[in-house]
Protein backbone atom coordinates (compact mmCIF):
# COMPACT_ATOMS: atom_id res chain seq x y z
CA UNK A 1 0.00 0.00 0.00
CA UNK A 2 1.51 3.32 -1.03
CA UNK A 3 1.64 6.36 1.27
CA UNK A 4 -1.32 8.17 -0.34
CA UNK A 5 -3.56 5.11 -0.02
CA UNK A 6 -2.44 4.61 3.57
CA UNK A 7 -3.33 8.21 4.46
CA UNK A 8 -6.76 7.89 2.87
CA UNK A 9 -7.40 4.65 4.77
CA UNK A 10 -6.30 6.25 8.03
CA UNK A 11 -8.64 9.20 7.55
CA UNK A 12 -11.57 6.89 6.79
CA UNK A 13 -10.90 4.83 9.92
CA UNK A 14 -10.62 7.94 12.13
CA UNK A 15 -13.89 9.40 10.87
CA UNK A 16 -15.65 6.05 11.17
CA UNK A 17 -14.48 5.69 14.76
CA UNK A 18 -15.68 9.21 15.56
CA UNK A 19 -19.09 8.44 14.08
CA UNK A 20 -19.48 5.27 16.15
CA UNK A 21 -18.38 7.17 19.27
CA UNK A 22 -21.28 9.62 18.97
CA UNK A 23 -24.32 9.14 21.16
CA UNK A 24 -27.44 7.83 19.38
CA UNK A 25 -30.26 10.19 18.54
CA UNK A 26 -33.25 10.12 20.93
CA UNK A 27 -36.75 11.13 19.88
CA UNK A 28 -37.75 14.30 21.77
CA UNK A 29 -40.92 15.37 19.94
CA UNK A 30 -43.23 13.82 17.36
CA UNK A 31 -46.09 16.03 16.17
CA UNK A 32 -47.68 16.99 12.84
CA UNK A 33 -45.46 14.43 11.07
CA UNK A 34 -42.40 16.34 12.29
CA UNK A 35 -39.90 14.36 14.33
CA UNK A 36 -37.33 16.07 16.54
CA UNK A 37 -34.32 14.23 17.91
CA UNK A 38 -31.59 15.26 20.34
CA UNK A 39 -28.28 13.79 21.46
CA UNK A 40 -25.51 14.86 23.85
CA UNK A 41 -22.40 16.59 22.58
CA UNK A 42 -19.11 15.58 24.15
CA UNK A 43 -17.66 18.42 26.22
CA UNK A 44 -20.82 20.54 26.09
CA UNK A 45 -23.91 20.96 28.27
CA UNK A 46 -26.01 21.66 25.17
CA UNK A 47 -27.47 18.90 23.02
CA UNK A 48 -27.33 18.67 19.25
CA UNK A 49 -30.81 18.60 17.71
CA UNK A 50 -32.31 17.37 14.47
CA UNK A 51 -35.72 17.90 12.88
CA UNK A 52 -37.03 15.66 10.11
CA UNK A 53 -40.10 16.24 7.95
CA UNK A 54 -41.48 16.01 4.42
CA UNK A 55 -42.44 19.34 2.86
CA UNK A 56 -44.98 19.59 0.04
CA UNK A 57 -42.84 21.52 -2.43
CA UNK A 58 -39.94 20.93 -4.84
CA UNK A 59 -36.53 21.55 -3.32
CA UNK A 60 -36.01 24.50 -5.70
CA UNK A 61 -38.92 26.26 -3.96
CA UNK A 62 -37.53 25.49 -0.51
CA UNK A 63 -34.17 26.94 -1.51
CA UNK A 64 -35.92 30.19 -2.46
CA UNK A 65 -37.52 30.38 1.00
CA UNK A 66 -34.10 30.04 2.65
CA UNK A 67 -32.71 32.78 0.40
CA UNK A 68 -35.45 35.22 1.49
CA UNK A 69 -33.62 36.47 4.57
CA UNK A 70 -36.12 39.20 5.64
CA UNK A 71 -38.88 36.58 5.89
CA UNK A 72 -37.19 34.50 8.60
CA UNK A 73 -38.94 36.09 11.62
CA UNK A 74 -42.23 34.94 10.08
CA UNK A 75 -41.37 31.24 10.13
CA UNK A 76 -37.93 30.33 11.48
CA UNK A 77 -38.10 29.13 15.08
CA UNK A 78 -37.25 31.81 17.67
CA UNK A 79 -35.83 34.20 15.09
CA UNK A 80 -36.21 37.63 16.68
CA UNK A 81 -34.18 39.66 14.20
CA UNK A 82 -32.21 38.97 11.05
CA UNK A 83 -30.46 40.93 8.35
CA UNK A 84 -28.30 40.18 5.37
CA UNK A 85 -24.81 41.60 5.85
CA UNK A 86 -23.25 40.41 2.62
CA UNK A 87 -24.20 38.39 -0.46
CA UNK A 88 -21.31 36.60 -2.14
CA UNK A 89 -22.46 35.14 -5.42
CA UNK A 90 -25.68 33.18 -5.67
CA UNK A 91 -24.88 30.58 -3.03
CA UNK A 92 -23.26 32.34 -0.07
CA UNK A 93 -24.82 34.71 2.44
CA UNK A 94 -23.40 36.31 5.60
CA UNK A 95 -26.22 36.93 8.02
CA UNK A 96 -26.72 38.65 11.38
CA UNK A 97 -29.17 36.60 13.47
CA UNK A 98 -30.79 37.15 16.87
CA UNK A 99 -32.17 34.11 18.69
CA UNK A 100 -35.03 34.87 21.05
CA UNK A 101 -34.92 32.98 24.34
CA UNK A 102 -37.37 33.35 27.21
CA UNK A 103 -37.61 34.26 30.87
CA UNK A 104 -34.64 35.95 32.57
CA UNK A 105 -32.12 34.75 29.96
CA UNK A 106 -30.58 37.21 27.52
CA UNK A 107 -31.30 36.69 23.83
CA UNK A 108 -28.38 35.41 21.75
CA UNK A 109 -26.93 36.87 18.58
CA UNK A 110 -24.48 35.52 16.02
CA UNK A 111 -23.12 36.12 12.56
CA UNK A 112 -23.73 33.15 10.29
CA UNK A 113 -21.97 32.05 7.13
CA UNK A 114 -24.64 30.25 5.05
CA UNK A 115 -23.70 28.35 1.89
CA UNK A 116 -25.74 26.35 -0.59
CA UNK A 117 -24.50 23.25 -2.37
CA UNK A 118 -26.91 21.70 -4.81
CA UNK A 119 -27.28 19.08 -7.50
CA UNK A 120 -30.76 19.69 -8.85
CA UNK A 121 -30.48 16.92 -11.41
CA UNK A 122 -29.81 14.43 -8.62
CA UNK A 123 -32.51 16.02 -6.46
CA UNK A 124 -30.25 17.01 -3.57
CA UNK A 125 -29.22 20.24 -1.89
CA UNK A 126 -27.45 21.21 1.32
CA UNK A 127 -27.66 24.53 3.13
CA UNK A 128 -24.77 24.66 5.58
CA UNK A 129 -24.46 27.21 8.39
CA UNK A 130 -21.63 28.14 10.73
CA UNK A 131 -21.12 30.99 13.18
CA UNK A 132 -18.17 33.35 12.84
CA UNK A 133 -15.78 33.02 15.77
CA UNK A 134 -14.47 36.56 15.36
CA UNK A 135 -16.62 39.67 15.86
CA UNK A 136 -17.74 40.26 12.28
CA UNK A 137 -19.99 43.00 13.69
CA UNK A 138 -19.67 44.77 17.07
CA UNK A 139 -21.27 43.10 20.06
CA UNK A 140 -24.44 44.54 21.56
CA UNK A 141 -24.75 44.61 25.34
CA UNK A 142 -28.32 43.33 25.45
CA UNK A 143 -27.35 40.10 23.64
CA UNK A 144 -24.91 37.28 24.32
CA UNK A 145 -22.76 36.57 21.27
CA UNK A 146 -22.67 32.93 20.11
CA UNK A 147 -19.53 31.93 18.22
CA UNK A 148 -19.84 28.13 18.28
CA UNK A 149 -22.61 26.91 15.97
CA UNK A 150 -22.81 24.61 13.00
CA UNK A 151 -25.93 23.43 11.25
CA UNK A 152 -27.45 22.33 8.00
CA UNK A 153 -30.65 21.75 6.12
CA UNK A 154 -30.34 18.70 3.87
CA UNK A 155 -32.96 18.57 1.12
CA UNK A 156 -33.69 15.38 -0.80
CA UNK A 157 -36.33 15.09 -3.52
CA UNK A 158 -38.93 12.44 -2.64
CA UNK A 159 -40.98 13.04 -5.77
CA UNK A 160 -41.89 15.98 -8.02
CA UNK A 161 -44.06 17.55 -5.31
CA UNK A 162 -42.35 16.51 -2.06
CA UNK A 163 -38.97 17.13 -0.44
CA UNK A 164 -37.56 15.50 2.66
CA UNK A 165 -35.86 18.02 4.94
CA UNK A 166 -33.38 17.10 7.67
CA UNK A 167 -32.50 20.17 9.73
CA UNK A 168 -29.62 19.80 12.21
CA UNK A 169 -27.94 22.25 14.61
CA UNK A 170 -25.12 21.90 17.12
CA UNK A 171 -24.40 25.03 19.16
CA UNK A 172 -22.84 26.33 22.34
CA UNK A 173 -25.22 28.89 23.90
CA UNK A 174 -22.23 30.90 25.20
CA UNK A 175 -23.18 31.00 28.82
CA UNK A 176 -25.59 29.53 31.31
CA UNK A 177 -29.15 28.77 30.25
CA UNK A 178 -31.52 27.01 32.71
CA UNK A 179 -32.17 23.42 31.67
CA UNK A 180 -35.92 23.92 31.22
CA UNK A 181 -35.30 26.73 28.71
CA UNK A 182 -32.54 24.81 26.94
CA UNK A 183 -34.76 21.71 26.63
CA UNK A 184 -37.63 23.80 25.31
CA UNK A 185 -35.45 25.47 22.67
CA UNK A 186 -33.96 22.17 21.54
CA UNK A 187 -37.38 20.59 21.01
CA UNK A 188 -39.38 23.54 19.76
CA UNK A 189 -36.90 25.37 17.52
CA UNK A 190 -36.61 22.65 14.85
CA UNK A 191 -40.31 21.83 15.15
CA UNK A 192 -41.37 25.45 14.62
CA UNK A 193 -38.85 25.89 11.81
CA UNK A 194 -40.10 22.92 9.80
CA UNK A 195 -43.73 23.73 10.53
CA UNK A 196 -43.13 27.31 9.39
CA UNK A 197 -41.31 26.14 6.27
CA UNK A 198 -44.37 24.11 5.30
CA UNK A 199 -46.45 27.27 5.43
CA UNK A 200 -43.97 29.45 3.55
CA UNK A 201 -43.77 27.13 0.53
CA UNK A 202 -47.48 27.73 -0.04
CA UNK A 203 -46.71 31.27 -1.21
CA UNK A 204 -46.73 31.76 -4.96
CA UNK A 205 -43.73 34.10 -4.89
CA UNK A 206 -41.28 31.29 -4.11
CA UNK A 207 -42.59 29.10 -6.92
CA UNK A 208 -42.23 32.04 -9.30
CA UNK A 209 -38.66 32.75 -8.15
CA UNK A 210 -37.79 29.07 -8.54
CA UNK A 211 -39.29 29.00 -12.03
CA UNK A 212 -41.46 26.01 -11.12
CA UNK A 213 -45.01 25.64 -12.37
CA UNK A 214 -47.40 25.04 -9.49
CA UNK A 215 -50.19 22.50 -9.72
CA UNK A 216 -53.61 23.82 -8.83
Amino acid sequence: MNRAAWLVMTIVVVFAAAAFAQEPWKLAKDADSIRVYTRPVTGSDANEFKGVADVDAPLEVILEVFKDIPSFPQWYGFCKEIRLLKQEGEDRRIIYFVLETTGPVKDRDMVIDARDTKDLQAGRALISMSAFKEDYVPRVGKYVRMTEMTGSAALVRVDADTTNVVYTVKADPAGYIPSFISNMLQKEQPYLTLKGLREMVKRDVYWERAGVARKR
